[in-house]
């Protein structure tokens, strides 16, 4: 039996028990199947943020990738919890997303991870345009959470609603007996979208994934 005493042979031996190829495996954690091989191969070792998506991806724990053991067996216990990810979807894909099963994990391209409130079911989409500036800018990542039903959103959260196969991303606004979705941004036209029949409500926004940026 192989030994398992190196970071990359556990990435390996786990990855070949989930029957997955290098190149399956660095999808699913937005890497190169180059980079899945050196560090499999030990010529490179993968950085804290890939331990942890490894872990997620994989079912484990960081602490099992990086010292071969379940239990800390240090002075120090280490408290903090492996992150799950969430899959990043293009609004057809959002349209069409009801649960963890419906779309396969080989069409997710991106994965990130969860804010503290997000479902089981929850996904991320990248906002397209600037209809809800400032509150909300072109490329940001927000959490959608499918299983909050409409009938607990209230007036001013934001929801996604499907409609004739692509998804939006608006404020919804109950008025006495009628819903619809506005944009935040006064000055996108149209302001207002009524919904009907050939929209479909996919869920509300629970979040948003903050990427690094530049402050000079």
């Amino acid at each position: 039996m192989e030994t398992l005493d190196t970071i990359g042979k556990r990435i390996k031996h786990l990855r070949k028990e989930k029957k997955l190829t290098q190149k399956q495996l660095g999808k699913l954690l937005g890497v190169s199947d180059v980079s899945v091989l050196k560090w499999e191969n030990d010529s490179n070792t993968p950085k804290l943020e890939n331990i942890l998506e490894i872990a997620s991806v994989l079912e484990t724990t960081s602490n099992f990738l990086l010292y071969g053991k379940y239990e800390v067996e240090n002075s120090v216990e280490d408290f903090r919890p492996i992150t799950r990810l969430l899959p990043v979807l293009t609004h057809v894909q959002a349209g069409n997303w009801t649960n963890v099963q419906s779309i396969s994990k080989f069409d997710v391209n991106q994965w990130l991870p969860a804010p503290p409130n997000a479902g089981k079911n929850s996904f991320y989409m990248i906002v397209k345009g600037t209809s809800n500036y400032p509150e909300f800018n072109d490329g940001d990542y927000i959490c959608v959470d499918p299983d909050i039903i409409i009938d607990y959103v209230q007036t001013g959260e934001m929801v996604v609603v499907q409609c004739d196969g692509d998804a939006t991303f608006k404020a919804l606004v109950k008025d006495n007996n009628r819903m619809y979705l506005q944009a935040l941004n006064k000055n996108y036209q149209p302001n207002i979208i009524q919904l009907n029949e050939n929209c479909i409500y996919k869920g509300k926004y629970v979040g948003k994934f903050e990427t690094s940026r530049k402050f000079l």
